[in-house]
């Protein structure tokens, strides 16, 4: 004789006339699709991470213009506007020794940009004219030091580099001139004018 199935155990809400809470909650679940529990989870970590990282993005951001404005009121303030006025004046008379800390100045930047603080096209906009012009009225005296110690402005050297192939890019088709010599003298010249 074949046995008869066994009757489901669970009490039901129709059999019991009320619905008790483990019932309920087993209903809930055995309605609900197995992948769910962990989709909806994985997506929450998900959109989590991704707001974590676009906030990481935009502190960096936010602190490579702050270091920007910072060195841009440096290099533009009384004290390195002076300076630049005796580095002019020096490089007009073939002297080079008060052109020194405006070559360190960008050599820091050269190394703030290479580190990634900077961000390139921003330092290009708002550096390119005067790094371009002070290292090609220096580029001699660089190449001399860099023959007896090649890390001496070594920053410089790429951070300008740098800066011509942006330009040059920007300014495609139309290829890129570096300043002639008589360039570089109008522009010692102009420089003597910032300390007014």
């Amino acid at each position: 004789m074949l046995a008869e199935p066994r009757p489901n155990r669970r009490p039901s809400i129709e059999s019991s006339g009320a619905a008790t809470t483990s019932s309920l909650l087993y209903d809930c679940m055995m309605a609900i699709p197995a992948w769910l529990p962990v989709t909806v989870p994985s997506a929450g970590i998900i959109i989590s991470l991704s707001a974590l990282l676009w906030q990481v993005h935009r502190a960096r951001f936010n602190q490579s213009v702050d270091l920007l404005f910072r060195l841009e009121n440096d290099f533009f303030g009384p004290a390195k506007r002076l300076q630049r006025v005796k580095a002019s004046r020096d490089l007009l008379n073939g002297q080079f020794l008060e052109a020194e800390p405006i070559l360190d100045f960008f050599e820091t930047m050269g190394l703030l940009l290479r580190r990634g603080a900077l961000d390139p096209e921003m330092v290009r906009h708002t550096f390119f004219y005067w790094a371009d012009r002070y290292y090609e009225a220096t580029k001699e005296v660089i190449a001399d030091r860099q023959s007896i110690d090649p890390l001496v402005w070594r920053d410089v050297t790429t951070f300008v580099a740098a800066m011509r192939r942006s330009k040059a890019a920007e300014l495609r088709p139309v290829a890129y001139r570096p300043p002639g010599p008589e360039e570089i003298t109008r522009f010692l010249e102009e420089e003597q004018t910032e300390a007014i």
